[in-house]
């Protein structure tokens, strides 16, 4: 025996919530630290994804992070599960590589384990582990073969465990295994199971565990947990399970031979191809200064400010970071796919001169400092935003470059009420249509919340489930989940990392299920490991853009140049008369208003509008003072001649986060590093308590640096208190109006390609109905869905001189894009004659052949009632279908092909809407219809397009109605949408009484219209 261990444990083997337990990595230091236990090894079931969270947060409670993992060893005996430790960086790198080998084959082979283990440390596993297993059935030959293979491998890092669940037999189990080690002379350690922070956690892990294992609590699984012994021990505890203090001394001595520094003090530049004998900061700035020299010849203050960004680069090391963005761009432009930078870097003349974007950051007056400055402790972002339609090709292209160093960063997906609902909910037994009715009632108003605040929708869950038992376990279950509980991983939407060397050496690696390569870490994880990550964004409205260039060259052989569109003030007209729609970052009900009023005129005003409207202004009153200000009706009030340039183009407001960092730093004193800290702090603030000394470190900069006490200094500080919500940065905003204009510009020039564009695309937030109803609107005719027109996409063609839209065959619900392919490709051999000859061309299941009769494909080849009819025929040769004749059929009234086309398609080629055909009813219940409204009292009626519930509205809601081309914004307030809550969570057309006010319309009653609108679709 060795001596008794000093005060807490060495806590071997503990699982969180990203592998089998249920607590966070953060929350098991927590309890662990306050248990007085000193190590803590987490070791995830097939994982290292809480790797990252476990060092950081440990350094704050004192508790040593030990990393390993839980793995699946493929043996001739069998397969085990064994834990592995990892005792160096390289130890780390090397259980990342296995991990990656596991996560594709699914098990560990001995072999490998064998052939590289170095700074590996094997602890043998509990219950299901090769000792106990093979001692149960007896087979000590096979034991003792396996033994010898691991001691010859790893020498004295092959430890056996000790273990003790609280379950029978546990204790006669215990001694038996400390005998075999001391038998065979084997080092041991106690090694308790750890899944759950705290006890009260067991009933969640057993449901979360039968969710994952696809079975109810009812059903017994040898996977589910049986009791509380699953949750941190205390020190008596442990003693109790596992009286053996030479195995506590030994985990406690194994322990302190395992612990290293996993976080690196630099960030890590990626490789890129570099010429031979050329270095990545020698040719980024060859690249910049002959850019330079090409597009702004004898500009001092451009040489300047280059030579300034490219010092800061070099002493931050990000070269290759550059270059790496600039070879993305570079590739995708050279094959006609849009890309433009968004977000900080736009502020970068470096950026610019790279082609990340069209923005030039000197002319414009950004600030590269919000970007990129030399006290950066966070890595920066460079955000491209791709076509999302060919965002796969560049990823492609950047494996096929970059092989096993490049990847994409991981998001974790954590719980929110209707997926908790929903995992419980099927552990708990509640069978799918009461799951989905409940996830259904749950709204706007409580969908997003996190699970532990359930209880605020229990009027909901009482709904739904009445007063049975299971409502009270499901909100027992869902108040215990933590919060921002991860339940699985997924690949960033776009974060890329190309790494110095393998991949592995930082996480292991697996394939998405739709075939992308992965890291097991989030990007800000991969962050503190010191990757740089390149963003990726799928932009719909950059693929809706692309699509309607390419119809324009199509149509009229003329290729736009989207970044350099000519201004012109025409364009902007449909902005002040509230024309929107499909108006990139304008089209919402908040950014129609706005148009009315701002009346835009020019990018900056776009890019003021984009900001403006965002919780951050909205919050904190710089809405109005702007507007006032904008419009002429308030002068501007005097600012100290330092802050002048800094306010004045915003009107005296403080509306971008480049404005605050100038105002931190030339008003009160502070350095880059200092102001951006300052920023994050205030935008953290949560009361007046966080904010006093902020308030009082910001005073005393603006009287030490400008001199401003008194009233003057805190009407300074209101404005910066006032930016605690999010704001947007200018160079961002900035970015973004160039997309919103070139949707403007193509929809005032080529309506209709721009309408193909953005149906093809969806980018925006209106269904196709809508958009079909802004065709009618323009002008635009929309063809009938064809089997011998249509294609893939939405394509323009000229009829009569006019260009109209034909909609494609994926756009009848149930074509998929593989279906539709097998049709155009059957279609060069010659148009289909009827539909007997499409069934004996390309023999289509039936399902197929009807969702194309029903949305009309076949209505130039026979009459709709006759499509369905022959469509509904059984399959019998084309012969046999041609010698069956239709009954009489009446022809379809127009109401009923209305009803049918958007059932079957989202939209028709009608120029009807339902509200056309049901005027006489709504005049009955005495609606005015939206177009003929007056300021003063009224009813209305419309379709449900759109519903709005933002945070920052004080319980306000928006509900947007369409009549025709004609939409209303439905302002409801707090105390209607309480009382009314049900009709609008669930109708989809509304009767509304109310007062029109301005563009809007104040609810004050409301009643569901589906009744008379039974025949048509949701």
């Amino acid at each position: 025996m060795g001596p008794e261990p000093g005060p807490g444990l060495a806590l071997l083997w503990t699982e969180s919530y990203f592998g089998r337990g249920v607590s966070s990595p953060e929350r098991l230091l927590e309890v662990a630290g306050a248990l007085g236990h000193t190590h803590l090894a987490l070791t995830d079931w097939r994982s290292l994804s809480g790797a990252v969270r476990l060092h950081r947060r440990a350094q704050a409670l004192g508790v040593v992070p030990l990393l390993g993992a839980g793995l699946p060893l493929k043996t001739p005996e069998g397969t085990f599960p064994v834990l592995l430790l990892a005792a160096s960086r390289e130890g780390y790198a090397r259980l990342s590589a296995h991990l990656t080998q596991i996560l594709e084959g699914g098990s560990l082979p001995l072999e490998a384990l064998l052939a590289e283990n170095e700074d590996l440390v094997l602890l043998t596993g509990g219950r299901e582990g090769f000792p106990s297993r093979l001692l149960a059935e007896r087979r000590l030959e096979a034991l003792d073969r396996l033994l010898r293979a691991l001691e010859a491998a790893f020498r004295d890092r092959l430890f056996l465990s000790l273990y003790h669940a609280r379950l029978p037999g546990d204790d006669r189990r215990a001694r038996v295994l400390r005998a075999l080690a001391q038998d065979r002379g084997l080092p041991y350690v106690a090694a308790l199971e750890v899944r759950q922070a705290t006890p009260d956690l067991y009933p969640l892990l057993d449901a979360l565990t039968c969710a994952r294992l696809g079975i109810t609590v009812e059903e017994p699984h040898p996977e589910r947990p049986r009791n509380e012994a699953l949750a941190l021990p205390s020190l008596r505890e442990a003693w109790d399970r596992l009286p053996f203090p030479e195995a506590w001394a030994n985990a406690k001595a194994l322990a302190a031979s395992l612990a290293f520094p996993l976080l690196p003090e630099r960030s890590l530049d990626p490789p890129v191809p570099l010429p031979p004998g050329e270095t990545p900061m020698a040719r980024l700035a060859r690249l910049a200064w002959e850019a330079l020299e090409r597009r702004y010849p004898g500009r001092p203050g451009y040489r300047a400010r280059l030579q300034e960004e490219l010092a800061t680069v070099e002493a931050l090391g990000l070269a290759g970071f550059f270059l790496l963005a600039h070879g993305v761009a570079a590739w995708a432009r050279g094959r006609g796919i849009l890309v433009s930078a968004r977000g900080s870097a736009v502020g970068s003349l470096l950026a610019h001169l790279l082609d990340l974007t069209p923005v030039d950051p000197v002319a414009e007056g950004l600030l590269f400092e919000r970007f990129l400055h030399g006290g950066m402790k966070a890595l920066p972002d460079i955000d491209l935003d791709l076509a999302s339609r060919r965002r796969d090709e560049v990823i492609r292209h950047l494996e096929e470059v970059y092989g096993a160093q490049e990847a994409m960063a991981a998001a974790y997906v954590t719980y929110r009420l209707p997926l908790a609902v929903q995992d419980l909910g099927r552990a708990l037994g509640l069978p799918a249509p009461l799951r989905n009715r409940l996830t259904r009632a749950l709204g706007r108003d409580f969908r997003h919340l996190p699970p532990h605040r359930a209880g605020e929708a229990e009027p909901l869950f009482r709904e739904v489930l009445g007063e049975a038992p299971v409502k009270g376990l499901l909100l027992s279950l869902l108040a215990r989940m933590e919060k921002g509980q991860v339940r699985h991983l997924t690949p960033h939407v776009g974060g890329v990392v190309v790494a110095p060397g393998p991949l592995t050496r930082y996480a292991p690696v697996v394939r998405s299920a739709g075939g992308v390569r992965m890291l097991t870490l989030d990007k800000d994880d991969l962050e503190a490991l010191g990757l740089v990550k390149l963003d990726l964004l799928g932009l719909r409205m950059l693929s809706a853009l692309e699509r309607a260039r390419e119809e324009v060259f199509r149509l009229e052989g003329i290729w736009l140049d989207l970044d350099r569109l000519p201004q012109e003030e025409a364009v902007y007209r449909p902005l002040w008369r509230g024309e929107t729609l499909g108006i990139f970052q304008l089209e919402s009900p908040a950014q129609t208003a706005m148009s009315r009023r701002l009346r835009p005129r020019n990018l900056e005003d776009l890019a003021h509008q984009i900001a403006l409207v965002r919780p951050g202004p909205i919050q904190s009153g710089t809405v109005r003072p702007y507007l006032a200000r904008h419009l002429g009706r308030e002068a501007r009030p005097p600012l100290p001649p330092a802050l002048e340039p800094i306010l004045a183009k915003t009107h005296g407001v403080l509306l971008f986060q480049e404005q605050l960092l100038r105002l931190l730093h030339r008003g009160a004193g502070m350095d880059w590093a200092e102001a951006e800290a300052f920023r994050k702090a205030v935008a953290k603030a949560r009361d007046e308590e966080d904010l006093a000394p902020l308030r009082e470190r910001f005073l005393e900069g603006l009287r030490a640096t400008l001199g401003l006490v008194g009233e003057e200094a805190e009407a300074l500080w209101r404005m910066v208190e006032g930016f605690r919500g999010y704001g947007f940065t200018e160079s961002h905003a900035l970015a973004f109006a160039r997309h919103a204009y070139a949707s403007l510009w193509l929809k005032a020039h080529y309506p209709a390609e721009f309408l193909a564009g953005l149906l093809s695309e969806a980018p925006g937030m209106w269904p196709p109905s809508t958009l079909r109803q802004e065709a009618r609107r323009l002008g635009v005719p929309v063809l009938p869905l064809c089997v011998n027109r249509s294609g893939l996409h939405y394509r323009v063609e000229v009829q009569g001189g006019v260009k109209a839209l034909r909609p494609p065959l994926t756009a009848a619900k149930g074509v998929s894009e593989e279906a539709a392919r097998a049709i155009l490709r059957e279609r060069l051999r010659g148009p289909f004659r009827s539909l007997e000859d499409f069934r004996a061309r390309l023999d289509p299941p039936q399902d197929l052949l009807l969702a194309l009769a029903r949305a009309g494909a076949f209505d130039a080849l026979h009459p709709r009632r006759e499509a369905l009819f022959r469509a509904e025929l059984p399959p019998g040769g084309a012969l046999l279908a041609e010698e069956v004749a239709p009954p009489p059929l009446p022809s379809l009234g127009l109401g009923e092909r209305l009803a049918l086309d958007l059932q079957a398609k989202g939209l028709s080629e009608l120029p009807l809407h339902p509200m056309d055909l049901l005027r006489g009813r709504l005049e009955e219940l005495g609606a005015t219809p939206i177009p003929l409204l007056r300021p003063g009292p009224a009813l209305t009626a419309g379709l449900v397009v759109a519903k709005q519930k933002p945070p920052t509205a004080r319980g306000y809601a928006f509900l947007v109605l369409e009549d025709g081309p004609h939409r209303l914004q439905a302002v409801i307030p707090p105390e209607v949408w309480a009382r009314r809550y049900q009709v609008f969570r669930d109708a989809w057309a509304l009767l509304l009484e109310g007062e029109r006010e301005g563009e809007g319309f104040r609810v004050r009653e409301a009643w569901a219209l589906n009744g008379i609108l039974a025949a048509w679709p949701t």
